[in-house]
């Protein structure tokens, strides 16, 4: 689950605009949009990676269990949703302002308002996607947390941050700008590595060399 850690310095790379004036937000935008880009197109690739991985964890518990295939429905929609959101956030918001013949006061506004839909877009998509990913680690935790050891462990944790990300992020309490995105990419990450301890030590054990 190394993909899951290269997350967090990606994220800690996501460019934002530092003005309220529409005009000199535009002008940043325009600047950034090379490495927006980049940024949301490394963390479609590290998302898909993750959920390669997460569906080994899956397989190992075994995908006929209700509890374990609507997880891996329920976390795979949530990887769709936040790759729209990247989508939105690198490839189409950044160029939106190309897309008028001037930055005169009715190209400005126009271009803002275009730029406040992409937002909309953005923000309806990676909603869905944290909730839905997250509500797939709660699901698969609940089947961990009826192990013993590590796994019970793991399971509790997934509990925990499941619930607490699509509680505070239904209620409105917690808000997918970069720093709100980047708590819920740590959260995750971290029963993410705890997965792959589990799926290392589980191969280990079933590891039967040839005589």
């Amino acid at each position: 689950m190394s993909a899951s850690l290269l997350e967090i310095p990606a994220m800690l790379h996501h460019p934002e605009v530092r003005t309220q004036n529409p005009s000199q937000a535009i002008a940043q935008l325009t600047a950034l949009n090379t490495l927006a880009a980049w940024v949301h197109g490394t963390l479609i690739a590290l998302m898909l990676l993750i959920l390669t991985g997460l569906t080994e964890l899956a397989r190992r518990r075994d995908l006929r269990r209700p509890l374990i295939r609507t997880g891996l429905v329920v976390y795979a929609a949530g990887v769709m949703g936040m790759i729209g959101a990247a989508l939105v956030s690198g490839y189409i918001t950044g160029r939106v302002p190309g897309t008028t013949l001037s930055l005169g006061a009715e190209d400005v506004a126009v271009t803002t308002r275009l730029l406040a839909l992409c937002m909309l877009f953005n923000q309806a998509f990676a909603r869905f996607g944290a909730v839905a990913m997250s509500a797939g680690i709660a699901l698969w935790s609940l089947d961990l947390a009826r192990l013993p050891g590590l796994a019970r462990a793991l399971g509790s944790l997934g509990i925990l941050i499941g619930l607490f990300c699509v509680a505070t992020l239904i209620l409105g309490v917690l808000q997918l700008d970069v720093r709100g995105m980047l708590l819920v990419i740590v959260l995750q990450t971290i029963w993410c590595v705890g997965v792959g301890l589990f799926l290392w030590r589980s191969a280990r054990a079933d590891y039967q060399p040839i005589p």
